[in-house]
């Protein structure tokens, strides 16, 4: 890692630094290329999982208490993957080589698009949904509440996937 005079550095980039510095020897052996793409995965099917919850819970609302395992595994299994990839998703630009860069523009461009439309689809189910009175209120609130929750975190996990998948390649022989 390059590390810059304390003075010329903006606040960013100071509390970027600041993260390496604390995190930089963490998690060693899940720094691998097989590991980062376990993670990877691990996020995805969290999310996964999180969605069958919340669509199970407008049916059978008891299965709700399972998000709080959930959450837990999400917020576990991203911080990890975040420490692995040494928070390359949310660097400053100047930490980046043009190729990183490249790639975590484009994954940003993807989590935004993913991010407003979802969200965009959730309020329109919300607004006609109540305009109708369709199904059980407090349930679809709840279901949709969820998704959005999910897609958010769906917006956060791409460009982490995106540095991970970067790095690898990276780290190809070939």
């Amino acid at each position: 890692m390059t590390t810059h005079r304390v003075d010329t550095l903006s606040r960013s980039e100071y509390r970027f630094e600041k993260m390496q510095a604390r995190t930089e020897g963490s998690l060693p052996s899940w720094r691998t290329p097989a590991r980062r793409r376990l993670l990877v995965r691990l996020n995805w099917a969290s999310l996964a999982i999180m969605a069958a919850i919340a669509v199970a819970g407008y049916f059978w609302f008891p299965i709700i208490l399972a998000w709080l395992p959930m959450t837990v595994v999400i917020c576990v299994v991203w911080t990890m993957l975040r420490v692995s990839i040494d928070s390359k998703d949310t660097a400053p630009a100047r930490y980046l080589d043009e190729f990183e860069m490249a790639t975590l523009l484009q994954a940003r461009s993807r989590a935004l698009s993913l991010v407003t439309g979802g969200l965009f689809v959730i309020s329109m189910v919300l607004i006609f949904g109540s305009s109708f009175e369709i199904g059980d209120g407090h349930r679809l609130a709840y279901l949709m509440g969820g998704l959005g929750i999910i897609t958010f975190l769906a917006g956060a996990v791409i460009p982490a996937a995106a540095m991970s998948r970067a790095m690898d390649s990276a780290d190809d022989p070939a």
